[in-house]
């Protein structure tokens, strides 16, 4: 028994032994960029700097041009000592140009040979892929993945990822939208709102404000930030904590009418020195203020979508549900006479604010 124990215990050691030279002598991808040079794809793939790069040493990008999306992976094999891993891969960038021209290339590519897990991160840049994955280079691994997640988590950013794009691109009655990257300060990378899609085109870029208004509406998360001026020039800012949301269609055979409740819970960080938070009446003002506010932007947003003929919250995949006949070409036909009726309730958390 003893010595069957002391064998097995050998084994463990060769095969943990075994299992880290396999890493050390993998190039491990860490995120992947696409951006248009002329008619041809140039990729480009930042990875993590191990032991073997000489202390002080410049580190570069490994990149390639390509016909075809999945065309890069060849060449970069070839730049590398090492073998290419892609598995383990958070983040593709896609330059603005290049989601402009169209993703559906990418978005085959990502369904016929996954090469990415499905919780990784899609992404727009302002800037080229390549520039913002070389400055992500300069920070902790998985950088890029872990600021979108933060924003998705803490911010204006709606939950997204591969999964989540791949059943937006195929399914039927919903547009695509993804969060937009950007540098700022030359060594900064920030979320900067949120890109729409029709089809495999890139149609609109929402700013930061009109990313959370689109966020609580669409996410289970509801939460972000949002500050406004009134019109009597007061500043105020809200941090909404969490909330409730309900989406009813009604008529849905005719011109549907969508009506959206929510019921949002928020710290007011800054409002009018006029008010005092510890009176009812003023508690009640500003919340009418602000709940106005949110509901007057919130379908403002909602009819340039219209007007776009995008469609990211999915209202055609929610007549869909309701309704046995529909296709896509019926609702495209309905959905510039969709009317929206927005309620918003709004209740303040801070001690000594009466709801």
């Amino acid at each position: 028994m003893m010595k069957l124990l002391k064998i097995l215990f050998v084994l463990f050691l060769i095969v943990g032994c075994s299992r880290n030279q396999i890493l050390e002598d993998l190039k491990i991808i860490e995120s992947l960029g696409y951006d248009l040079e002329e008619d041809k794809i140039k990729g480009s793939a930042s990875f993590h700097v191990h032991y073997d790069v000489p202390a002080g040493a410049p580190v570069k990008l490994l990149t390639a041009e390509s016909e075809t999306a999945n065309g890069i992976f060849t060449t970069f094999t070839q730049q590398v000592q090492h073998p290419v891993a892609i598995g383990k891969t958070r983040t593709i960038i896609m330059g603005q140009p290049f989601a402009n021209e169209g993703i559906k290339d990418l978005i085959d590519t990502l369904v016929r040979d996954p090469i990415v897990e499905s919780n990784a991160k899609m992404a727009i840049s302002k800037e080229e892929a390549a520039e913002v994955l070389n400055l992500s280079m300069k920070f902790p691994p998985y950088y890029l993945s872990d600021v979108i997640e933060q924003n998705i988590t803490y911010g204006n950013t709606p939950k997204t990822n591969v999964h989540t794009v791949l059943n937006q691109f195929y399914g039927a009655g919903q547009d695509v939208y993804l969060p937009v990257l950007t540098i700022y300060e030359s060594e900064k990378i920030m979320v900067d709102g949120l890109g729409i899609f029709k089809g495999d085109k890139l149609m609109m870029l929402l700013q930061d404000r009109e990313a959370f208004l689109f966020k609580i509406i669409k996410d289970k998360n509801i939460s972000g930030t949002y500050e406004f001026i009134s019109k009597q020039k007061e500043k105020i800012f809200l941090k909404i904590m969490y909330g409730k949301r309900k989406i009813s269609i009604k008529n849905t055979s005719q011109n549907p009418q969508v009506i959206i409740k929510l019921d949002l819970f928020a710290l007011i960080k800054d409002y009018p020195k006029s008010l005092d938070l510890s009176k009812r009446k003023d508690v009640k003002q500003l919340s009418k203020k602000i709940e106005k506010e949110l509901s007057t932007k919130i379908e403002r947003l909602l009819e340039e979508f219209k007007d776009r003929q995008v469609d990211p919250v999915g209202f055609g995949d929610l007549i869909r549900s309701e309704k046995r006949d529909w296709t896509q070409d019926s609702f495209n036909n309905q959905y510039p006479n969709l009317e929206f009726e927005i309620e918003t309730k709004v209740s303040f958390l801070q001690k000594g604010v009466e709801g």
